[in-house]
């Protein structure tokens, strides 16, 4: 018999540090957050990342064709605030969009314990909202627009532009050559 392939070998491969990290990092990925996205509603043709994280969902819409990327964050209000996104929309991986936010202005101390402000968002069909951009309670985002990675989105955009920055402003619009 083979020392590679003996009860001694499997052992040693089960108390191996690399088996024990493998195994946490399986867990933690069965752990992740995404099944709330069975409660949203979804069109045909969606493409949804299996580690997008979702919260929740019953208050989610996501248009036929649109395209979610890996480890993005659709987190809709508890009671009010809705997330819509329309159709052939597609964001990149790790876009956050969130319709709540602790409101800071409410008073003093913890911020955990403060009330939460919540607002609908809606992002038009056929977007294209690049790596890392943040949608923030409230913004609506036109049809057609594309939104630079690594913005955060605080004010509405209007329909066919390209927007960048931080806080997003208005580049151009979409077709006009520089």
């Amino acid at each position: 018999m083979s020392p590679r392939r003996g009860p001694l070998a499997a052992a040693s491969r089960l108390l191996s540090p690399t088996t024990w990290r493998q195994l946490a990092r399986v867990v933690n990925f069965l752990g992740y957050d995404g099944a709330g996205a069975s409660d949203a509603t979804v069109g045909a043709g969606v493409r949804l990342s299996p580690t997008v994280s979702v919260r929740n969902g019953a208050r989610i819409t996501i248009g036929e064709g649109a395209n979610v990327g890996q480890w993005c964050y659709l987190w809709a209000g508890e009671t009010t605030g809705r997330i819509e996104i329309g159709a052939n929309a597609l964001l990149a991986p790790e876009v956050f969009v969130t319709a709540s936010n602790y409101d800071v202005d409410a008073g003093d101390g913890p911020v955990s314990d403060l009330p939460r402000r919540e607002a609908d968002v809606r992002i038009g069909a056929d977007t294209w909202l690049g790596a890392r951009v943040v949608v923030l309670p409230g913004v609506t985002i036109g049809d057609g627009t594309v939104v630079a990675a690594g913005s955060v989105v605080a004010k509405d955009l209007p329909p066919g532009v390209v927007a960048a920055g931080v806080p997003a402003r208005v580049l151009r619009r979409r077709g006009e050559r520089r």
